[in-house]
């Protein structure tokens, strides 16, 4: 059984469209559909009451939006309670095609669990980077998180595993939070995911976290999923740079052990950042 954990926050319309791609997938595991609301001011629209009505998905609300990993770790629980073998964590923005779940599910039982992501496209079919083939340490971040990134392009396309096979199948250290799949052993490891960071660096922290276990994380190009970006997060907006800040000091602080200089040096960064773009945080 594949328990479906999809996140959401005021763009009903969109998780609808996720969900329905959901339901015309073929997948020879029964699946579970889980619908966290990350304390939407708006009201649930009444096709999808209809909707998910219909096809008995579970409706989980939060009292208050304390960001991606609190809000997944509702769907975790109530998946890991339901007995769900294979838990895939969703933002409600990707759209599935027919063969993806099953192509995962197969994955995941060839290789005896761990993580596995898909290969993500955009609407165009366009493929996303959404691996880190090494840890993110504090090098990492300097070279491909700041302005220095645009002298990086060929470090960057490796780091990113953009060079590889886009069909291709291998070991990488994270994938991306928008879209993955993991075992019940690995759930029940992972959860709760880390609740310190609202948005952003998850998957950092999750690589880390599963290397430290000695698990594995992979990549399956033949799962292919489109991201259509941009429907909850605007990344140039006052909140969103705080949220990258906030989350990438936590990050170095907790997790990489970055000296007191270099985080001031970070913050320093970007709040210049954020200045030149007329922003403050």
């Amino acid at each position: 059984m594949i328990g479906i954990v999809i996140l959401n926050y005021e763009t009903w319309d969109v998780t609808l469209k996720c969900i329905k791609s959901i339901v015309k997938t073929e997948t020879t595991e029964k699946i579970c559909l889980y619908l966290v609301d990350n304390a939407s001011t708006s009201s649930m629209p009444e096709e999808l009451k209809k909707y998910i009505a219909e096809h008995n998905v579970t409706y989980i609300t939060s009292k208050e939006n304390r960001g991606y990993a609190a809000g997944n770790n509702l769907g975790i629980q109530k998946a890991l309670e339901d007995q769900c073998e294979y838990i895939l964590i969703s933002n409600n923005d990707i759209l599935y095609r027919k063969d993806s779940i099953e192509a995962m599910c197969t994955f995941m039982k060839e290789h005896q669990g761990g993580i596995v992501g898909p290969q993500v496209v955009d609407p165009n079919g366009k493929r996303q980077p959404s691996v880190g083939m090494i840890k993110t340490g504090i090098k990492e971040i300097f070279r491909f998180y700041t302005v220095l990134k645009c002298f990086q392009r060929k470090s960057m396309m490796k780091y990113q595993g953009m060079d590889l096979r886009a069909d291709g199948q291998y070991r990488v250290f994270h994938v991306s939070g928008c879209c993955f799949m993991m075992d019940r052993k690995t759930a029940e490891f992972l959860y709760p995911l880390d609740e310190n960071t609202f948005l952003y660096d998850e998957e950092l922290i999750i690589g880390i976290r599963m290397e430290q276990a000695n698990k594995q994380t992979w990549y399956d190009g033949k799962a292919v999923v489109e991201h259509h970006h941009g429907y909850t997060t605007q990344k140039n907006s006052v909140f969103m740079q705080k949220c990258i800040r906030d989350s990438e000091q936590y990050y170095c602080r907790e997790y990489l052990r970055t000296s007191k200089l270099v985080l001031k040096v970070l913050d320093a960064y970007r709040k210049g950042l954020a200045r030149i773009r007329g922003m403050k945080i």
